[in-house]
Order: structure tokens, then sequence, then C-alpha cells
């Protein structure tokens, strides 16, 4: 395998649609699998302490308490983690070659990573306390395999919709682009923990809402919607990471890249409206900006940002 080469291409070609369509099954029986192994045969376990803690908090404290517990270890735990190799100049199986972590930037950014970390995790427990249904917090009464395959099938096509248009809606409205969406782009080249680095509008509107609308839809366990944020939270610092261990062969990476490609999650509304794109083997390079000018996707941008260049 070429060190330069990039990694997708040796499994799909950029013009195919296949690509997003095997993310998209990949994604439903991941987290399918996900979903019942923790029905099964880890949830069951804790019920007594679960419902102890209620009893004694109250619903909204608990949840308050266990949307914090579970967003933290995902986001804080995993999601420093995946920034180790960036933090370390890992060159091994990284995306952009040709750029490496600036660290100032990444503490004068993590106040506001912080503050959204705060807000989201707040606002999705007091959304789902309030207006999930009174079974949804039966926790004697764990969903089913039938019931999970329909709440992942319905979450995650709401997701990948509703996070496709409101992106493409940042990025399109240039007053809005240039006034809430373009802090985010500030990262051309990102690291896991700046997922949320972005103004609070946009964390609000754009990352919080399409999580929670499919849970929402399906009136889902409280459980189940536990194990998909705790995942959905891994996958989205993991897609930061700028490293080939993300799920979604470099796809959200390409579009911090170029910008105008992969609003989308798992490529599915991307491959609809022609914006599905896998990355390049190095970025920052000359060769690549003079490639990127000609295809008139070139951002100036996309060479001068947080991340220097080496």
């Amino acid at each position: 395998m070429r060190g330069t080469g990039r990694v997708a291409e040796f499994i799909f070609r950029r013009d195919m649609i296949g690509p997003s369509f095997g993310h998209v099954a990949a994604a439903v029986c991941g987290l399918l699998l996900l979903e019942t192994i923790s029905m099964k045969y880890l949830l069951p376990a804790w019920v007594p302490v679960l419902e102890q803690l209620e009893a004694t908090l109250g619903r909204l404290p608990s949840s308050l308490l266990l949307g914090f517990t579970n967003a933290a270890v995902a986001f804080w735990g995993i999601g420093s983690l995946f920034a180790l190799p960036a933090v370390l100049h890992c060159e091994r199986w990284k995306i952009q070659m040709k750029r490496s972590l600036d660290l100032e930037a990444l503490k004068r950014s993590l106040p506001l990573v912080a503050f959204n970390f705060f807000v989201g995790t707040t606002l999705a427990s007091l959304v789902l306390w309030w207006l999930l249904p009174e079974q949804s917090w039966n926790w004697h009464q764990l969903p089913g395999p039938t019931i999970l395959a329909r709440d992942v099938v319905v979450w995650l096509l709401a997701e990948e919709v509703t996070f496709f248009y409101v992106h493409r809606w940042l990025h399109e409205d240039k007053r809005m682009y240039a006034s809430v969406h373009k802090l985010h782009h500030t990262w051309t080249a990102p690291v896991s923990l700046v997922a949320i680095y972005c103004h609070p509008f946009e964390h609000v509107v754009s990352n919080v809402f399409p999580v929670v609308l499919g849970p929402l839809l399906c009136h889902s366990h409280a459980a189940a919607i536990g194990v998909w944020t705790f995942a959905g939270l891994i996958h989205t610092t993991a897609v930061h990471s700028g490293y080939w261990f993300c799920d979604d062969n470099g796809m959200h990476d390409e579009h911090h890249a170029k910008f105008n490609v992969n609003f989308g999650v798992m490529g599915l509304m991307d491959s609809w409206y022609g914006t599905y794109q896998l990355p390049g083997a190095s970025r920052g390079t000359k060769e690549c900006a003079e490639m990127e000018a000609k295809s008139g996707s070139f951002n100036p941008e996309s060479i001068s940002s947080h991340p220097r260049a080496d």
C-alpha cells in the first residue's frame, strides 16, 4: 500500500455512489449490533442502579447526571484519545499529510468547546425529559431487536437529512456562513475535540437537533438513546480526528479541506445532490492547491488556518 496514497482509493472510486450506501449499511448494522448487545447483555445489570438513582434524585436530575456522564466519557474520554496522535504529531495514518496541529490554537478553542458541551448536553437532556412518553423511562421494558431496528433506521435517516440541509444552508447563506459557520471552518485540518468548536447557535441547530429528532419521532427508550448519543459522540470526534481511524473514509475531513463537498453524515444526501467526494492523499501542498483551483473547489483558507503547515 502506498504511504501517501489515500486509503479509500484502494476500495472505492471517487465517482461511485456505492461508498455512501455502503456507509449507510455499515452504520445501520453496526449501531443495531451495539444497541442489541447493550440492551440484552449490558443494561439489565444496571437497571436496579438506574431505578434507585431516579427514585433518589428524581427523573430530571438523574437524567441530567446520566446524560453528562455518558457524554463526558464519549467526548472527553474517547475523544481525547483520538486527539493524541495529532498532539504527538504522529504521521502514520494521517489524512492531510502536510498539515500538523497547532497546540496553542487547540488550547484557545477549548473554552468554547466546553461551553458548547455544557449547553448541548443540558438542552438535549431537558428536551428528551420533557417530550419523551412515560414508557421511554420504564427500565424493566428495554426495547427488543424489532423496535431497535426501526429506531436505528429512523435515527440515522433523520440525522442525515436534517444535518445535510442545515449544514448546507449554513454554507450557502453568505450571512449565516460569515457570522456563524465560518468559526467552525477556521479548522481546515481538524482535531477530534474541535468537533463542537462552533457558534452555539450552530451547535444547537446543526449538532443537537438532528441527534434528538429521531428518538423523539420514535418515542424511543431512554436507554437506547443513551447508546445512540454515546456512539454519535465517538463518531463525530473520530471524523474530526484527521486520521484514518475515522469511520467515514475521510469524508468529513475532506469537507473541512474543501468546504463545498460532503455536507451530510453518511454520504447518502451528498450522493443524491452530487457533493459526495472522498479525500485526496495529501492536503496543503502546492500541487494539491493547483488541482483544487483548476476544479473550482479551492478555498484560500484551506492552506491558512489554525493547523499549521509542516
